[in-house]
C-alpha cells in the first residue's frame, strides 16, 4: 500500500513521516497544529517534540511517529541512550528525547519499539569475562541533591517507574507514621508529592537528616536499577547475575 508523506516543520528543520492513507489525515492535522519549537536545534529533538504533541491528542498517531523515529535512528537495535550520546545533545535535549521515546512503554502495540532479551546486546561492561563487577548501595549525602536526581529519573522514565515508585512511596509514608518513628518525620515523608511538586519538598536540613535521606537514597538507587534492567530488556535476576558482589555502604 502506498504511503503518504507528512512533513513536520519547526524553524529551519523538517522531518518526514510516512503513513498509510487511513491515518494520513489525522497525522496531517496534528502536524498543522504543531506549534513552532524555536528551541529545537536538531531533527531528533523535533521528533521528540512532535511525539509529545501527538501523545496528548492521538495514541495511534503517536505510535506511527514513534515507529518512524525508531526507523530513522536504528532503535531499538541501537540503544536509545547510545543514540542520544552520539548526537551530543545538551542536558535538556537529552531529557526531552528520552522522555518522548519512552512515552508508549506501557502500550502493547509499541513493544517492538523497545528492547527485549531476544535482540538486546548487553553493554561491553557485562560481556567481558575478565571484569568482576560489584554493586554498591547506600551512603548519606551532605546535600539534598538526591531528590533532584530522583525527579530527573521520574520525569524521564515515568512509564517505567510509576507503579514501582508509587508502591514504595506509599510504603515509606506509612512507615513514617508509625508511632515509634513519627518524631523523626515531623514534616512527613510524602515522596511522591516531593517528586511531582518540587515546591512542596521540605527544607534541605530536613532532607539530609539520616531518617529521611537514607531511605530516599535507597529509593533513588532502586529507581536506577529498575530503569537499567527494563531498558536493557532483562529481568532483575539476570541483571544481578552479572555482578559478583553487592554491598551496602553507610557513611
Amino acid at each position: 500500500m502506498d504511503k503518504h508523506s507528512i512533513f513536520i516543520r519547526s524553524g529551519g528543520l523538517a522531518i518526514k513521516v510516512a503513513v498509510v492513507p487511513e491515518f494520513a489525515t489525522q497525522l496531517k492535522e496534528l502536524a498543522d497544529a504543531f506549534g513552532d519549537s524555536s528551541a529545537v536545534t536538531s531533527h531528533i529533538e523535533l521528533y521528540a517534540r512532535f511525539l509529545e504533541h501527538c501523545a496528548v491528542h492521538n495514541e495511534i498517531a503517536t505510535l506511527i511517529v514513534l515507529e518512524a523515529f525508531c526507523q530513522s535512528y536504528g532503535v531499538p537495535k541501537s540503544d536509545i541512550h547510545v543514540v542520544v550520546q552520539q548526537h551530543a545533545l545538551d542536558e535538556n535535549a537529552v531529557q526531552l528525547v528520552l522522555r518522548a521515546y519512552y512515552l508508549l512503554w506501557n502500550i502493547s502495540d509499541a513493544c517492538r519499539c523497545y528492547r527485549n532479551a531476544e535482540h538486546t546486546q548487553l553493554p561491553a561492561l557485562f560481556a567481558s569475562d575478565s571484569l568482576h563487577l560489584t554493586a554498591m548501595f547506600g551512603g548519606q549525602p551532605g546535600s539534598s541533591n538526591y531528590l533532584t536526581e530522583a525527579r530527573w529519573l521520574f520525569n524521564v522514565y515515568r512509564p517505567l517507574l510509576s507503579d514501582y515508585v508509587t508502591h514504595l512511596a506509599a510504603f515509606l509514608e506509612s512507615q513514617s507514621r508509625d508511632i515509634r518513628l513519627a518524631p523523626a518525620y515531623k514534616k512527613g515523608l510524602d515522596v511522591l508529592q516531593w517528586l511531582t511538586q518540587a515546591e512542596s519538598a521540605p527544607d534541605s536540613e530536613y532532607l539530609v537528616s539520616a531518617p529521611v535521606s537514607m531511605p530516599l537514597i535507597g529509593l533513588v538507587q532502586l529507581m536506577q536499577i529498575t530503569v537499567l534492567h527494563k531498558t536493557l530488556g532483562v529481568s532483575p535476576g539476570d541483571l544481578a547475575r552479572h555482578f559478583s558482589g553487592k554491598y551496602a555502604l553507610f557513611v
